[in-house]
């Protein structure tokens, strides 16, 4: 069974203790994602406000995935720039996701060179092929499979790894109580990530109790 190759832990905010966030990632293989809207950024809970953005993009020196979401994303497959939206430096991040129904992998690609070489991240809900629930064939971006939309509920089926070395991620309705199945299902054939929000709250935000949990039910003891 393969353990995933980090896990990330979405919706850092606020209230959220950096010096906590850097003592989880020194121990475990951690990706912090940090959610951006134009309607909800700094109004509490996901999505941190101009403050917190600049302490967690340029204080925290953790492993960092920039999560970008409604009137951002649309942009984005418009092909337009979110320069004069965004007030920080994406570059920091290590990967960028859009958060889109339909995304287009060309499209986010060419948004991220205007910040950097992140690797972009895209949702999809799978493909049905020859009977089976898989990862588009495009490799130009990292593939998320998640029907939940940040809604914490799990899918029926859960698609393969596609082989190879291709990162691909899962989320959706996954949590302390059935993260080792869902590990022992998919931890197989390839190098993959698993993406939680929803699972590790408390109060409406995130909880590093939680995390570190998780953390020591897939990883023991850590690094």
């Amino acid at each position: 069974m393969r353990s995933p190759e980090f896990i990330t832990f979405t919706g850092a905010d606020d209230a959220t203790s950096i010096e906590g966030m850097r003592e989880l990632s020194r121990r475990y293989p951690i990706e912090w994602g940090v959610l951006f809207s134009p309607r909800q950024q700094g109004n509490g809970g996901r999505y941190p406000g101009r403050d917190a953005l600049v302490r967690l993009l340029y204080w925290s020196g953790t492993r960092l995935a920039a999560q970008l979401c409604g009137g951002h994303s649309r942009r984005i497959m418009a092909g337009e720039s979110l320069a004069e939206y965004i007030p920080v430096d994406l570059g920091i991040c290590r990967r960028i996701q859009v958060n889109h129904e339909t995304p287009d992998p060309t499209r986010l690609v060419a948004f991220r060179n205007t910040w950097g070489a992140a690797r972009c991240i895209a949702q999809t809900r799978g493909v049905w092929l020859h009977g089976k629930l898989q990862f588009p064939g495009d490799d130009s971006v990292d593939w998320l499979f998640d029907t939940s939309r940040g809604g914490g509920v799990a899918p029926p089926f859960w698609p393969s790894h596609p082989g190879g070395d291709r990162l691909v991620g899962y989320a959706g309705g996954i949590g302390p109580g059935n993260i080792l199945s869902l590990i022992e299902e998919v931890g197989q054939s390839g190098p993959y990530w698993i993406d939680m929000e929803t699972s590790v709250r408390s109060r409406g935000r995130l909880d590093l109790y939680l995390c570190r949990r998780v953390c020591e039910m897939v990883y023991g003891d850590g690094l």
